[in-house]
């Protein structure tokens, strides 16, 4: 028998090289600090996601939502038709949902630590920041829904649209 074929098949019975058990090291540690590195990088993703504007805007849209379905006059005794109060848009002023309710007043349970703050007003329409009194104001206007949400007492954003009368938009 070839000599150097026996010490070859010495060499495979034994084991790895030590270059083998290096480069192998190498691989894994490699493939250990990316993924430490990924998930890290997945939770802040998350953390904005979860806790930042962009929930603060889902849940202002939810009570957008829910005051574009409401009729902005009733009949005297009409049943409420966002929750127990909320007969007319002008029973969300001044409401508060904590925790959060959706467009079709649902609890939204992912979000128990979030309040949805409402307010209704009058501006005038060549000076939308001037709140007006209707009954008192000359002028045109425009119906302001502002909606602030809160996480824990703090308020994350606070958002504004500019709603008009669906009566209005029939004659």
């Amino acid at each position: 028998m070839n000599p150097l074929a026996r010490t070859d098949r010495q060499r495979r019975q034994r084991g790895s090289t030590f270059l083998e058990v290096i480069l192998a090291t190498i691989v894994v540690g490699t493939t250990l600090v990316a993924t430490t590195s990924s998930m890290s990088q997945s939770t802040q993703v998350y953390a904005f996601f979860a806790d930042g504007p962009h929930e603060a805007l889902m849940l202002a849209q939810e009570i957008r939502e829910a005051a574009e379905l409401l009729p902005w006059d009733a009949e005297p005794g009409a049943e409420a038709t966002y929750g127990p109060d909320a007969v007319t848009l002008w029973d969300l002023d001044g409401a508060s949902f904590k925790p959060p309710r959706s467009a079709n007043y649902e609890l939204v349970a992912s979000h128990l630590k979030w309040t949805q703050d409402v307010s209704i007003s009058f501006v005038d329409l060549e000076n939308p920041n001037t709140v007006v009194d209707p009954a008192s104001f000359e002028g045109e206007t425009l119906v302001r829904l502002e909606v602030s949400i809160k996480r824990l007492s703090k308020e994350v954003d606070s958002f504004q649209w500019w709603l008009t009368d669906p009566a209005e938009d029939e004659g």
